[in-house]
């Protein structure tokens, strides 16, 4: 406490202030006879409800004799004139609670603002409420490293800063319980409105009903590399970044629910995937490295379109993360589309990481026919379509006469049969045999033995020809079906 301030400044002290210092020095928490609410004092003159700013101040300098270590503890009086708190060292602390300062509009100038919390320890809760800050030459409120034991709590505020190093600074700040930013209004004409790296919270981030404008590639709202130990709620009713991201969360972490504000997600994104008629393509987001256990307010089809269009980059995480999401609320379905879409957008928007052209090509080819074998059904089904082609080629091989009483396929005649002597047709089983047994991969029939393409002619030949190529490709559809059921493929990044 500081013993050598000069002495007091005020005189004519009223009765209300007298038994404000008095409760101050026992201990007890003084409360008006007369009960109104704040919106009520912050416009009542009734001389029983009103202090002076100064005398909170002279009370914190010791000028007022020793006040006992419960600190002061106001309930329900307005505040009058502007409360002056600048180089204090206080003994005790000050709670003013349901209290109206409508005098507390604080202004300054400089790049570390009018309020400066750097480094700060608070051993309880920090309230500001219903405050007006502003700089006009950098940050309003800076908070980096701030320690608090309990909530920091920032409610009906209005907050305009300038400058690259944000309004709202808290970096690597650690709040000992929960962060709310409820209805306010941070605004930021030259760089981020909230920029929070590295904060660390032991409960949820609250932001409902705010109005947030950022300038500038730092991004509107910064949270990278936060680690919120419950929910974040992001619910603004506004948010706009004329020339960079609403949001960065890169590297974040949410223990909890990351309910994302709807006021990023454009019409088109809430109807799915379309990729067109979205008229919101500047609004981006970053969110590489970003963690949660599950996603509020928006689905997972309105996140993944952020993903496709309204992120500046591709990074393979963000979609993994997403994936890993749903298939942990047991929606593997969802998370199947999410990973196919991400092997289109790493084609899409980063090619060169798959190699060459033939690379590529070869990558576009799989998405195609097992979606990167995140569909293995449609490999089987390609299967069947080309067991069954051979199946047919062979059927049209035992009807196309190669000459007078022979077909391109017909029975395996007894070894002393001559060319001359007429062919036995084969029956429709038989053909279809024939080609099941030309064109699987492995294993046979034995159709064969009786019946089979004579090669010694053109139309044989060339059906046979064609079954090879059949066989070749089925060797490679039946690859590739094994590979994704097993998982021996690795899906690329």
């Amino acid at each position: 406490m500081d013993e050598t301030q000069p002495s007091l400044t005020l005189t004519n002290l009223t009765e209300l202030e007298h038994q404000v210092i008095n409760s101050a020095r026992c201990g007890e928490i003084f409360k008006p006879a007369i009960t109104m609410t704040v919106d009520e004092l912050a416009v009542t003159d009734d001389p029983d409800l009103r202090i002076r700013a100064d005398l909170l101040r002279e009370l914190l300098r010791g000028l007022h004799g020793h006040l006992d270590p419960r600190g002061i503890r106001i309930v329900g009086v307005r505040v009058v004139g502007e409360l002056d708190l600048d180089r204090i060292i206080a003994g005790t602390g000050l709670d003013l609670n349901q209290c109206a300062l409508p005098d507390v509009i604080i202004t300054g100038t400089g790049e570390f603002g009018p309020i400066r919390l750097l480094n700060a320890r608070i051993g309880g809760q920090l309230e500001l409420i219903r405050i007006t800050i502003t700089n006009t030459t950098g940050t309003a409120l800076a908070a980096d490293g701030l320690r608090t034991d309990s909530d920091l709590l920032m409610h009906d505020a209005t907050i305009t800063g300038t400058g690259e190093l944000g309004a709202i600074r808290l970096a690597g700040a650690r709040i000992g319980g929960q962060l709310e930013l409820d209805q306010v209004t941070i605004t930021n004409t030259t760089g981020p409105a909230l920029l929070a790296d590295g904060l660390r919270t032991e409960s949820h981030l609250l932001m409902r009903n705010a109005t947030i404008t950022g300038t500038g590639e730092l991004g509107a709202i910064r949270l990278a590399g936060a680690q919120i130990g419950g929910q974040a709620v992001l619910q603004v009713s506004r948010l706009d970044d004329s020339s960079g991201p609403l949001l960065a969360l890169q590297e974040a972490q949410i223990t909890e629910v990351l309910v994302f504000p709807l006021a990023v997600v454009c019409s088109a994104g809430r109807q799915g995937m379309n990729r067109r008629g979205c008229p919101n393509s500047d609004r981006t987001i970053t969110a590489q490295g970003l963690t949660y256990p599950m996603l509020g307010e928006i689905s997972w089809r309105q996140w993944l379109h952020l993903l496709v269009h309204h992120t500046p980059a591709y990074w393979p995480q963000p979609f993994q993360q997403l994936a890993a999401t749903e298939r942990a609320a047991g929606h593997d379905n969802n998370a199947r589309e999410v990973l196919i879409t991400q092997q289109d957008e790493l084609r899409r928007r980063t090619p060169h990481a798959l190699g060459n052209q033939l690379a590529r090509s070869r990558h576009a080819l799989w998405g195609r026919l097992g979606r990167y074998g995140y569909r293995a059904h449609r490999l089987v089904t390609a299967l069947a379509v080309i067991l069954t082609l051979a199946a047919t080629l062979s059927l049209l091989a035992g009807h196309v006469t190669t000459h007078p009483g022979h077909h391109a396929a017909e029975r395996v005649p007894p070894a002393p049969a001559k060319p001359a002597d007429p062919g036995t047709p084969c029956s429709p089983v038989e053909l279809v045999g024939l080609g099941i047994d030309r064109g699987l991969p492995l294993g046979t029939t034995g159709i064969r033995t009786h019946c089979d393409l004579d090669t010694t002619t053109g139309w044989g030949q060339t059906f046979t020809a064609t079954l090879w190529a059949l066989q070749a490709l089925l060797w490679g559809l039946a690859t590739l079906a094994i590979a994704a059921y097993t998982g021996l493929v690795r899906k690329p990044t």
